[in-house]
This record gives C-alpha cells, structure tokens and sequence, in this order.
C-alpha cells in the first residue's frame, strides 16, 4: 500500500509547471504506465490448472 502512495506522489511531483512534457508524449507515457500495469496483473494471475 506504501508504494502505491509513494509512486502515485512521484508521479504528481514528476513534473513542474514548467518542465511538463507536451500532450502527446504525456499520452504515450500514461499508454506505457497502463501497459506496464496489464503485464504485471497478468504475471501475477493464478495458472490456469489451479
């Protein structure tokens, strides 16, 4: 429960106001965050014989 708190305060103070990326790349940046999530949840799946 700490990381999440830890890496969702990360995520908030990445970033200043005038260090922040463009658009497009905070886009790609979310796409491979949500990305990284699905693989882990998949690894982390019982296998299917149990």
């Amino acid at each position: 429960m700490f990381g999440i708190y830890a890496r969702s305060f990360l995520e908030a103070t990445r970033f200043t106001s005038n260090t922040r990326p463009d658009t497009r790349t905070q886009q790609h940046l979310d796409a491979q965050s949500k990305k990284r999530d699905r693989h882990f949840r998949l690894w982390q799946r019982a296998p299917y014989w149990i």
